[in-house]
């Protein structure tokens, strides 16, 4: 009996064999699940605010850089309007592009200030 081989005659179907559920198995899955969930949580809660801080820290930078611009630009501004607003300037630019001379004696006139009159009444009474 040194040699003994055994052959099958039938054939084995697997294909209807159904494994049957861990509940343990499962229930591990679940808390494995459940606690990456929960670090993948205080991760991002974590990481936001932080994140977010940087981001407004850069937005903070942009908007400094733009208000120092838009100051420069307002000095330049002010300090334009004073050039044309100037009284030496509007006189030297009256008489040169414009023609204007000062007034002599002749051309002068002296106004009377304005007295205001009684308005007449109308007669009610048109017969």
């Amino acid at each position: 009996m040194k040699n003994e081989h055994f052959l099958m005659s039938k054939q084995v179907r697997n294909e209807q064999l159904v494994r049957e559920l861990d509940a343990k198995r499962h229930r591990e899955l679940f808390m494995v699940a459940l606690t990456g969930l929960a670090l993948t949580a205080a991760v991002i809660a974590f990481a936001f605010p932080h994140f977010e801080m940087i981001r407004l820290g850069y937005r903070m930078e942009e908007l400094r850089e733009q208000r120092e611009e838009l100051v420069e630009a307002q000095r330049h501004l002010e300090l334009q309007r004073a050039t044309e607003l100037s009284p030496s300037r509007i006189e030297s630019i009256a008489i040169e592009q414009l023609g204007m001379v000062y007034p002599d004696g002749s051309h002068r006139l002296t106004l009377e200030p304005f007295e205001p009159t009684r308005l007449v009444e109308r007669p009610t009474n048109l017969e």
